[in-house]
């Protein structure tokens, strides 16, 4: 199943969410500074309209367990309506509106 896409959207895979995230789905749903989760089997998608509000949210899924350095992760990935994918990761695919797991873990 594919997850729609807004403006600026970082997604995560649910089995990264278990295995690295401290609480889990249910605590990066509760961590979600909006109302903008978008869900389907084996991916989870944050969104939102400016590039400040995603670095604030990373901070917090970083605080919390997943990685980032320099653009460079495969815990999760941002997708830009305008730029596509900042980064390459081998377990999605997605097209300007929509994003799909092809290898969920």
């Amino acid at each position: 199943m594919a997850i729609e896409l807004e403006f600026i959207n970082l997604v995560v895979r649910k089995s990264t969410l278990e295995a690295k995230y401290v609480g889990g789905l249910e605590q990066f749903k509760l961590d979600l500074p909006n109302r903008s989760l978008r869900e389907d089997e084996d991916l989870v998608r944050f969104g939102c309209m400016n590039w400040n509000d995603l670095e604030h949210f990373i901070d917090i899924i970083v605080d919390k367990g997943l990685e980032y350095k320099d653009q460079e992760t495969t815990d999760y990935v941002v997708i830009s309506s305008l730029k596509g994918a900042l980064w390459k990761v081998d377990w999605i695919g997605f097209d300007q509106s929509s994003c799909f797991a092809i290898s969920p873990a």
